[in-house]
């Protein structure tokens, strides 16, 4: 910042100003002090005795003066003064060191106070800091009176008793104290004397005036520069002082330090000195200062080998990270090992105990009856060996029938009810499937009474292991056949926490618990699109059974999963739905048994960061009962796990686009069971079998069987099924074309049905195949049923049914047989003339249709849509599921848990981010402009622009890659608020650490005065709030637009700083994050600047409007910033997207 030129002057002009009277109150009461109101005219030598009392009143009279001012000054200057004793031991220190002022007085033989300037010289000196090498002339110092005491380091003693003759013709000479001219004396050292004021001041600390010496080869005063302009004079003192641009050479040089005005030192080894040092400071014990007088300590060996460590450091993360993940994966993969191995041998064990037990019972009766002949009287009797031989044969067939054994993935099974649940048979309650009377299997393994992963597997596998051998079976052993081992206490009643068991002489019943039925009917149900007004569903009539399996069929644009959204109440937000939906025979919302619906997407919306098994455990610990015991949910995830075939994979990453992991059928079979995993009434899935083989398909079939099985109603959409799977289902549902009902009915009728409208399935032809070949009407026309029409289907089912046709399918009906019957009418041609002359009436009506009105409807859609959206985030359902999910803090923690291992399983990820900060912090380091001129103001700039960047389009990461995941879990009832604070919890982590990340390099390569902790703590919440700014622009804007914005605002933001401050740009600045960051920096580094650079420091904050004192409020402010970003961020995941959401 140079004072020197005059376009600079101009600029800063008012500054200057503040400056100057910064300095005048600092020195207003020196004249007062130290001049009385008669003065000798020329100094006198006093005694040695004297001598000692006037350098005590001289020190006592600067004391006094300098606590007076710096009282003064701290009320009127706040902004660049921040505490009165310590400002002024570090501007003057006259207590510490005062040595220099008795040389003074004894070499001005004690009237060195004389030569101090007046409160109307200082004024004048320090109003004129811009020209402060031509000072206004005055009565000392003018064009008719210039002498050697006008010159620079020259000073003049007050004079009494000599009155101007033409007071008229003086300037100031009311104010500024006239001085002897005739007795000039040199500055002393340690003050320095003004041009064309001809009194001295005192230097501060931190600079060095000496006295000056000639230099005869260029004429000038060393080492001030000024020249003596009065012939054969000699130089004198220091000469002025202002910032550090204009006046240097009064600073104490770099590589020395001055305890006093008076004293330079050289810096000794393993120290450094920088410019208007008043200390040596130490050197790091990680640098090398083994020379003297350094100018400063270099760092930039201390930054490289952070930068070797940090390097090594991420690089052994990156490298070893899926290796630290798969520790904990194989301790748990071994207990299960051993759990599944036991398991599987207590049932090959207890089939053996049953055969041994059986085969005993075999030869016993066998010797029962041998003895039986042998003293029966009757032996001989034909009958009685006829008897006999029968016997034989059917112990015989006994004995063969025991030893089938095979599992059956479709026989039914049981599981242990949870406590409040009622408990009864597993068996169908599908009016249409097939009853399996088979008893249900057991209880073999005792409840875990501990909390250890070996335990509960023991149970799950058992439990599993059971069911599928006893399944099958259907035979119930007893408990006497049971080993002893295997049994659980017997007691006489269940605890709350314990499954309900009976015992009887000869069998245990372990009965299914029962689940809370949700049965769907429909009447009339249609639904038409908001904006386009086009009708998806018409007049869809039937009802949905719990423990059936529904299929619904039909072609392309049918509205097949519009019909699943309607049942679902995911259609209120873009459609109209008129008809009536009843559950359980009565009207209500579906949303009022959210927690025990299970809505399967038709895209494989899973969490690819995560692992099989770890994507079933998340949604089943967020859904399942609160009060459901570990070992119960244990047992859910195991058995859906091994219903879908997911064991072999079950520690394998899903995977994403970018990082393969599972295949897309195995990725399909988890999406449907995080659904199932939940324990649903309700199952709804939107073609779960696309993309899967037959085997796979078979497999998630079977796993919906068994659910069916306990009484869920199970509706999903399926395109071509095999037979085999087509014969699985219960009931069928076939859709036509503009969402009309063709059936809907048992699957074991629908052959007949379509056979008796004379659709009959060709040999070899897959009946679900043909169905939809016809509904499309690529069929051709059937030799025995000539009239057939597809068209005419939905109407022939409703007739069929006995429901009200529609008037509209009763035209279209009526036009087809006219135009079947009389196609070569003249009437014909006449009506098909007619419908395309309305067929071009109603096109052209379209095309009337203003551009602004087709503007103005989709406007008032979106608004719509939007307040259908807040006002159904404030509305509340009455609960009628009967379950109760995890709370507030509970869903924090799951969602807290399952987040730190996405993020430490994406550590590849960070480490790039961190390489990416370390890069850039080394690159700004070495190029940053830390001049002591602006405070370092300059080199900060490009460090708010380049931390906020990559801040901000790394935090863009937490909430845009699993959006869709989010939407999904939303839907199923996971509380927003908890996902929200436990993903920026998670976070936090990131922000505390990529400061010190940025700050090892480029605090090091810059060295800036300000300590590396006040650079972390700004640093930190400068990421802490842009972090908050990129929420709000991940929840809002799609992954491209999103990474648009975080680039654009942090420029925007940055330049709107460091432009003009004026107008409007002047309140918008007050709004930017990045003017407090700045502040913050630049309040940071001038606190370390004091006693010379006062002047520098005042003028740099007076420039830029900041106050020394505003550091805390700087970092409030920005704290502030990242909370209410935080909620904003909030609000807009509550309220944003909400038809995603249902």
């Amino acid at each position: 910042m140079s004072l020197g030129g005059s376009s600079w002057v101009r600029r800063h002009r008012c500054l200057l100003l503040v400056v100057a009277r910064v300095l005048l109150l600092l020195w207003v009461f020196l004249f007062f002090c130290c001049s009385g109101d008669a003065v000798a005219a020329a100094p006198t030598t006093t005694g040695g005795g004297g001598g000692g009392d006037l350098e005590d009143q001289l020190y006592d009279e600067l004391n006094a003066l300098t606590m007076n001012l710096t009282a003064v000054l701290l009320q009127q200057f706040s902004f660049c003064i921040t505490k009165r004793e310590s400002e002024r031991d570090e501007i003057f220190g006259f207590k510490q060191n005062s040595a220099y002022l008795s040389d003074c007085d004894n070499a001005l033989g004690g009237s060195a106070s004389n030569l101090l300037c007046g409160t109307e010289e200082m004024k004048l000196y320090f109003t004129n800091l811009a020209t402060v090498d031509t000072t206004p002339p005055n009565v000392n110092c003018n064009s008719s009176n210039w002498s050697l005491v006008c010159e620079p380091g020259w000073a003049a003693p007050r004079a009494i008793g000599i009155q101007a003759a033409n007071n008229s013709q003086r300037s100031h000479d009311d104010v500024i104290p006239l001085r002897n001219n005739n007795y000039p004396q040199p500055c002393c050292a340690g003050f320095f004397c003004p041009q064309a004021l001809a009194c001295m001041i005192p230097c501060p600390l931190g600079a060095y005036c000496p006295l000056a010496t000639l230099n005869n080869s260029t004429g000038d005063c060393d080492p001030y520069g000024y020249q003596i302009t009065q012939a054969n004079d000699s130089c004198g003192g220091a000469d002025k002082w202002a910032d550090v641009s204009s006046t240097i050479n009064i600073f104490c040089p770099a590589g020395q330090y001055c305890p006093t005005p008076v004293e330079a030192r050289n810096c000794s080894t393993e120290h450094f000195c920088r410019l208007g040092s008043t200390v040596e400071e130490s050197c790091s014990q990680l640098t090398s200062c083994k020379s003297q007088n350094l100018k400063s300590q270099n760092l930039q060996g201390v930054g490289g080998l952070i930068l070797a460590i940090l390097s090594v450091l991420l690089l052994v993360v990156y490298t070893c990270s899926d290796w630290l993940m798969d520790i904990r994966k194989r301790q748990k993969s071994a207990a299960r090992e051993v759990a599944a191995k036991q398991a599987k041998e207590r049932v090959s064990m207890l089939e053996r105990w049953r055969k041994a037990r059986g085969s005993a019972k075999l030869q016993a009766s066998r010797l029962s009856r041998k003895v039986s002949r042998s003293i029966s009287r009757k032996l001989d009797s034909p009958n009685t060996q006829q008897q006999m031989t029968e016997e034989d044969s059917e112990v015989r067939e006994r004995g063969d029938a025991s030893d089938s054994y095979g599992p059956s993935p479709l026989q039914p099974t049981t599981i242990s009810p949870s406590p409040g649940e009622t408990s009864t048979p597993l068996t169908t309650n599908c009016p249409h499937h097939h009853q399996h009377h088979h008893p249900p299997p057991h209880q073999l393994l005792p409840i875990p009474r501990k909390g250890s992963h070996s335990q509960m597997f023991a149970y799950a596998y058992g439990q599993i292991e059971k069911e599928r051998a006893f399944g099958l079976k259907g035979q119930s052993p007893s408990v006497k056949d049971l080993e002893p081992s295997l049994l659980p206490p017997k007691t006489t009643a269940a605890t709350s926490s314990e499954q309900q068991q009976y015992y009887d002489d000869d069998a245990m019943v372990v009965v299914e618990k029962k689940r809370f039925k949700i049965s769907l009917s429909f009447i009339d149900l249609s639904l038409v699109l908001k904006g386009s007004g086009k009708k998806i569903l018409s007049n869809v009539t039937g009802k949905l059974a719990p423990g059936c399996i529904t299929a619904v069929m039909g072609p392309s644009g049918a509205g097949k999963t519009m019909f699943l959204n309607a049942l679902a109440g995911k259609s209120a937000s873009f459609s109209h739905t008129t008809g009536q939906v009843l559950i359980n025979g009565h009207p209500g919302s579906i949303h009022c048994y959210k927690r025990i619906i299970g809505f399967v997407p038709q895209d494989d919306v899973v969490h690819g960061s995560l692992t099989v098994e770890e994507n079933l455990w998340f949604s089943a610990n967020y859904r399942l009962p609160v009060k459901m015991q570990k070992y119960e949910r244990v047992l859910v995830v195991e058995r859906i796990i091994q219903a879908l075939g997911l064991g072999y994979i079950r520690d394998s990453v899903v995977g994403t686009v970018e990082n393969r992991g599972i295949s897309g059928g195995q990725r399909k079979r988890v999406n449907v069971g995080l659904e199932m995993v939940m324990e649903p009434s309700l199952l709804i899935l939107d073609e779960p079998t696309s993309g899967l083989d037959s085997t796979s398909s078979r497999l998630v079939l079977q796993a919906l069987r068994r659910e069916a099985l306990v009484g869920v109603n199970v509706v999903l959409v399926v395109h071509q099924p095999s037979y085999g799977l087509f014969r699985m289902f219960d009931d069928v549902m076939f859709l036509a074309k503009g969402g009309y009902t063709v059936y809907l009915g048992p699957v074991n009728e629908v052959e007949a049905y379509f056979a008796g409208l004379g659709l009959v399935v060709p040999d070899r032809i897959n009946p679900p195949d043909h169905y939809m070949d016809a509904l499309e009407g690529i069929v051709d026309q059937p030799q025995n049923a000539s009239n057939f029409d597809p068209k005419a289907l939905p109407v022939l089912w409703m007739m069929h049914k006995g429901y009200n046709v529609p008037s509209e399918l009763l035209v279209m009906r009526a036009m087809d047989i006219s135009s079947a019957t009389c196609e070569d009418d003249d009437d014909h041609q006449e009506m098909k003339n007619n419908n395309a002359k309305n067929h071009i009436l109603l096109e052209s009506s379209k095309l009337a249709t203003s551009f602004a009105q087709e503007v103005w409807a989709d406007l008032c859609h979106h608004f719509v849509v939007i307040w259908d959206g807040i006002s159904s985030t404030f509305s509340k359902v009455e609960d009628k599921a009967g379950r109760e999910t995890p709370g507030f803090l509970l869903q924090f923690q799951i969602v807290f848990i399952r987040v730190a291992k996405q993020r430490f399983r994406e550590v590849r990820v960070h480490v790039q981010d961190y390489i990416i900060l370390l890069i850039a912090g080394a690159c700004l380091g070495f190029l940053s402009n830390m001049k002591d001129a602006n405070l370092g103001s300059q080199g900060y700039i490009f460090t708010i622009t380049a931390i906020a960047l990559l801040s901000m389009i790394a935090a863009l990461r937490t909430f845009s890659v699993d959006k869709l995941q989010f939407w999904r879990e939303s839907a199923s009832g996971i509380n927003r608020t908890a996902f929200f604070l436990a993903k920026d919890v998670v976070d936090l982590f990131n922000v505390g650490l990529k400061p010190l990340i940025y700050l090892s390099m480029f605090y090091f390569l810059s060295t800036p005065r300000s300590t590396f902790l006040d650079n972390y703590i700004v640093t930190l919440v400068l990421v802490y709030c842009v972090t908050g700014i990129s929420y709000i622009i991940a929840i809002l804007f799609e992954p491209v637009p999103a990474q648009l914005w975080s680039v654009f605002l942090p420029i925007l933001a940055t330049l709107i700083v460091t432009s003009k401050h004026t107008g409007f740009l002047l309140q918008l600045s007050y709004l930017s994050y990045a003017r407090y960051a700045l502040e913050a920096y630049v309040i940071a580094n001038a606190k370390m600047y004091k006693g010379v650079w006062l002047i520098t420091r005042c003028g740099v904050l007076a420039n830029e409007g900041y106050s020394v004192n505003d550091w805390g409020k700087c970092i409030l402010v920005l704290f502030l910033y990242g909370i209410v970003a935080r909620l904003v961020a909030l609000l807009c995941l509550l309220f944003s997207h909400r038809r995603r959401q249902k």
